[in-house]
């Protein structure tokens, strides 16, 4: 019996740090590909590959579809909030020049945000050792905000597109775990992508210009996010919702705020001051707090 605990433990966290990296990255792809192409035109795009890549999926690994129009309402409109909600924020937040670095800290609260909320709701405990880690993560955030908003200039509309996008996967993911629990995975996910690319393509059509530049990394932003994002990362989201309590499903979350660092560093060039590096510190060490496995 404790083999087979320890196995199971292994595994989720084997698919946690797959998860972290891979989450972490979308940032940085996001912001590569941002140049050449507005947010909404190239979320349209990415969403419409990534269902063309799901569906064919779904039909190979047998997947059930929604079994009535009532649990697909489900699906679709947690879909729209954790889909096009959310990388909507992401996306514009980037555009209007916050640094992914920075996106990735005030993001990072979104699992702390969902455990706590879920909590209420569903039953699970939250620790007073969580609760600290909340208001550290909290703490963090607001001096990295300060210092990209009082001396680098980060636009007010920045900061208010990643807290919109931070709203949105946050009730998106309560939503998501409260009415589609049941669903199979790739089938939902399928259906979330299809009814996201409708959505961000009625955006794009409304207020963008469409106009597209079809540069190398362009292309290279498109396909990690289609292949590797909306078709592993998700995926894995969904499946790790589903594995124990929800606030220390992932316990090594708290290292895509760093990592997302890291990569924005090496390959932008992007940097924290003093006050921005001790905010990130204080914000991964409540993040530490919460998702820190369990005593026993």
């Amino acid at each position: 019996m404790a083999l087979e605990i320890n196995r199971k433990r292994l595994i989720v966290g084997g698919a946690a740090l797959v998860f972290v990296f891979l989450w972490s990255s979308g940032h940085i792809a996001t912001k590569l590909g941002d140049p050449y192409i507005e947010p909404f035109t190239f979320l349209a795009i990415r969403f419409s590959l990534s269902t063309l890549l799901m569906v064919p999926i779904v039909l190979a690994v047998g997947g059930t579809w929604p079994r009535s129009l009532h649990d697909a309402r489900h699906i679709g409109f947690a879909g729209v909030l954790i889909h096009a909600g959310y990388l909507g924020g992401v996306f514009a937040a980037i555009d209007l020049g916050l640094s992914a670095g920075a996106l990735a800290v005030i993001t990072g609260l979104q699992p702390i945000l969902t455990g706590v909320v879920v909590a209420a709701g569903f039953g699970e405990k939250v620790s007073r050792a969580q609760w600290y880690g909340l208001a550290l993560g909290f703490a963090g955030v607001l001096l990295v905000v300060w210092e990209k908003a009082a001396f680098e200039a980060t636009p007010t509309a920045a900061f208010v597109a990643a807290f919109l996008c931070l709203i949105s996967i946050t009730v998106g993911t309560i939503y998501q775990k409260r009415f589609c629990a049941d669903g199979e995975i790739a089938a939902t996910n399928a259906i979330q992508l299809g009814l996201s690319a409708v959505v961000c393509g009625i955006v794009s059509l409304t207020i963008e210009q469409g106009a597209v530049v079809w540069a190398d990394e362009l292309v290279i932003a498109i396909a990690w996010q289609v292949v590797l994002l909306s078709g592993v990362a998700w995926m894995l989201l969904y499946w790790l919702l589903r594995q124990g309590e929800t606030t220390r499903v992932t316990s090594m979350f708290y290292l895509m705020t760093p990592s997302t660092a890291v990569m924005g560093w090496f390959l932008f060039g992007e940097t924290f001051g003093w006050l921005g590096i001790g905010g990130m510190a204080i914000a991964v060490s409540g993040f530490w707090l919460v998702f820190r496995p369990a005593q026993e």
